[in-house]
Parts: structure tokens; sequence; C-alpha cells
């Protein structure tokens, strides 16, 4: 954990550093802009009034108003001091009082930060850094143009929240973007959300394989102030294990693979390190069994480019490779890391030993 905090601690160093050097934009802006949000159904076009919405609905917000040049202040990454930090859009739970600009903490604002969008204009996301760190990349997985009349078009798709507090108002919210307080742009519309699934809710993924990497993997995200996501077959159970569905099964008398599909992703906050874990692979050969999985290339690209390696040795005793033999659930193998694991921070993450693994059918 500490060397994975270290690389974070000189990531932030380095562009702190950089920040320095940005130029401000807008200092001598004087046009006055009034923020307003409209919020329609996933036409863009019929008002969302008090339709009841559900997970994996969607919402088109509409907003007027936002000064593009205004939010030169806050956190210094990813966007540098002195440029735009621009404005989140996001749906959630939120306490009455939840504005920044009242001194409300982040606890009281509950949403799902991959699905937010940041509006933010043209000319300020070109000056977010993209080397020797790549932040750019950061605003763009959920960046939504902010025009030069302080207009913007944003689609969420609705989710319920982790912790959300109990006083909580579902709806529609705007603020500064990356710690920016601006009163005016605290906008809030109220959404009739139930969290019980309704039509265009995903299917949960079956918890097929279940890991949860290393010892210190789960200490080193909260460490990191971070979080792991999933998709596309891949979760995260109530333990904060990464789980993935089974795709196909072919062991024949002991012998075959175990193919798992969907892509876990593990960020720090800012994203500075982003690593995915894709697709998982078990080669099973009588009591010994290879664990491979795709990973990403570097420490910041997610699940941009992705190469495939073996991560662990899986070792059976006798009654789990029967089990496994006769596709029955399968607890506790034993995992020990190969060497070789790339990216570094997952690398680092492999030096505390692995977790055991479990295999469910």
């Amino acid at each position: 954990m500490s060397r994975l905090r270290g690389l974070v601690v000189m990531l932030v160093v380095a562009l702190c550093a950089l920040a320095g050097s940005a130029v401000g934009v807008g200092a001598a802006h004087a046009e006055r802009f009034t923020p307003a949000i409209s919020v329609y159904l996933a036409d863009g076009t019929t008002p969302v009034g008090d339709t009841e919405l559900h997970p994996g609905d969607q919402v088109v917000v509409k907003g007027t108003g936002f000064d593009p040049a205004a939010n030169t202040s806050g956190l210094p990454v990813p966007v540098p001091p002195g440029v735009p930090h621009g404005t989140f859009v996001t749906f959630g739970g939120f306490a009455p009082v939840w504005q920044p600009s009242k001194g409300a903490p982040a606890s009281s604002r509950a949403e799902t930060r991959s699905k937010t969008k940041w509006a933010l204009s043209p000319a300020a996301l070109n000056k977010v850094p993209d080397v020797p760190f790549d932040l750019r990349r950061t605003v763009r997985e959920g960046w939504v143009p902010l025009d030069a009349k302080g207009q913007f078009t944003a689609r969420l798709t609705l989710a319920t929240p982790e912790k959300a507090p109990a006083n909580k108002r579902w709806g529609v919210y705007t603020y500064g973007a990356a710690n920016a307080v601006n009163a005016a742009q605290e906008k809030y519309v109220p959404i009739n959300y139930v969290t019980t699934p309704g039509p265009n809710t995903p299917k949960p993924a079956e918890q097929n394989l279940v890991w949860g990497y290393s010892s210190t993997f789960a200490d080193a995200v909260e460490a990191t102030e971070g979080t792991v996501s999933g998709k596309d077959g891949a979760d995260v159970d109530d333990r904060g294990d990464m789980t993935f569905e089974l795709a196909d099964n072919t062991i024949r008398n002991g012998r075959g693979e175990l193919r798992f599909h969907g892509t876990a992703v593990v960020y720090t906050r800012f994203h500075l390190l982003e690593i995915a874990l894709a697709d998982p692979v078990i080669r099973v050969n009588g009591t010994h069994a290879v664990l491979s999985m795709k990973t990403s290339s570097t420490d910041m690209n997610g699940d941009d480019r992705l190469r495939r390696i073996d991560v662990a040795d899986l070792h059976l005793t006798k009654a789990q490779a029967s089990r496994l033999a006769k596709s029955t659930d399968v607890t506790g193998v034993r995992a020990t890391f190969r060497d070789g694991i790339t990216p570094t921070s997952l690398a680092a993450l492999s030096l505390s030993g692995a977790e055991p693994v479990s295999i469910r059918f």
C-alpha cells in the first residue's frame, strides 16, 4: 500500500508544479450570466415533471447561463489553477442543505460519480494537461461541451448511489466542479425517483468469480480516496471484492477453461491512477490452474488499452478439483501471484500476497 500511496504523492507534486505555470482564462470577462437548468425525459423534449423514474432511465439536462469563464479556483488537479473548472451535472440523493457554498460536506451529496457529467468549455478542456500525465482523459470521460453563451446539454443515466443521506432528496443537481465554489451555479430540480427496478434497469451481473485480489487491495483503494466499479459483467460485492460473470465452461475430465467477462476499474481520487482488470480466464489442469486477466497497459489509462497476462497460480485441493470438474461451487482456492505483473501499481498491490478465489456456478 505504501508504494501505491507514494506513487500518488509523486503524481500530485508533479501536477501541482505543472499547474503553477497555467495561464488564466477570462480574467477580464464582464458579461453577466444567470444559470438555470431544465430537465426532460429521454426524448429531450418532454419535461420530466413528476414522471416516476427508475434505475437505468435517462434524463436530458439543458443548462443556460453558465459562465464558461467562471470557477477558476478549486483543486489544482485535474484542471490547473486559473483555468475554468466547469460545472458538475449529476443525479443523486442530496441532503436539503447540500451546497458547497454553504459549507455542506461531500457526504451530503450522494451521486454515482461515473455517471456524472462535466460541463466545460472546449478552450478550458484543452488547457488540462495531457503530459506528462493525461488528466485531460479524466475530464473527457464525462465531458459535455459548454458553449460561449453558457449553454450545455447533458444526458444522465439514473443510478442509485451508495450511502445516501437519510433525508435525501432525489434530483438533478449542478455545482462547481473540482471544488470550485459558485453559489449561482448550485441548481436543483426534483426527480420522482424510486429505487426499484424498472424496464430500463440493467440486469445484475452473475457473481461467478469472486476475488479480493490481495490483502492490501481494499486498504489501498480507501487510502487513495479511490473506488472500484464494474461493468459489462463485472461488479463489486458487499465485501468490496471484484466479481465476474461466467461466459463459458470447457472443463472436461478435470481439464479445460473457465472464461468470464466483465471489466473492473480501480481508480484513485482524481483518477491519477486508473487500472482495469477484465475478462478473467482460468486454465485448469487437475489440481493446478492459472488465472489470466486483461490489465491496463499503463497505470493511468484504465480500459483504453488492455493486454492479457498470467496473474496468479491457483492451487486446488483434490476435493476442490473434483468439485470444479463437476461444475460445483468452489470457495477459498489458494492463489499465489506470478512474477512480472504490470502495470507498476498493480504489481505493488501484489506484494502482500493473493487473496483466495471463489468460483460459483
